[in-house]
């Protein structure tokens, strides 16, 4: 496993994601996403919807996936947090042209989110000799456990 996060520059080779989310009755949820080009530091970004599912998905559970796949059929896999921000001064500073096909007024658009994901855990499947390898894991934050302990606990009853 690189314990170093050289795994983002293989982002480079992909414009658009998977995003999977909870929602709140459960399900899970993926729907394809433009990735801003440019990584930044650990985190990837997307631009959505103030009031679309996914902001209210991850702003109740913020555990997501992002799947990434070559034409090779080499895919990329990455777990971590999502965050919703929704700071014009961001989004003017993050702003990647691919989006204006869904914000044509950019970056002042008014109902427009930034979604944040940090991984957490990062594997790769090569789409040719089928072998899969782990790039990147970082420890899962105590308060993450302990809120998913509580759901399920509560689930239960």
């Amino acid at each position: 496993m690189a314990e170093d996060r050289s795994w983002a520059a293989l982002l480079s080779g992909f414009s658009t994601a998977l995003l999977v989310t909870r929602g709140a009755e459960g399900h899970l949820h993926a729907r394809p996403m433009a990735m801003r080009q440019q990584v930044r530091g650990e985190e990837i970004w997307f631009a959505t919807s103030a009031r679309s599912k996914k902001c209210k998905d991850l702003e109740g559970e913020p555990q997501c996936a992002l799947t990434f796949t070559a034409a090779d059929g080499t895919t990329l896999s990455i777990s971590g947090r999502g965050e919703i921000f929704r700071d014009r001064k961001l989004a003017l500073e993050l702003w990647d042209r691919s989006w204006s096909r869904w914000f044509p007024e950019g970056p002042a658009q008014r109902d427009l989110a930034l979604v944040r994901v940090v991984p957490e855990h990062v594997e790769s499947h090569d789409g040719v000799t089928g072998r899969s390898e782990v790039l990147y894991t970082s420890r899962r934050p105590a308060a993450a456990s302990k809120k998913r302990r509580a759901r399920a606990t509560a689930a239960r009853r």
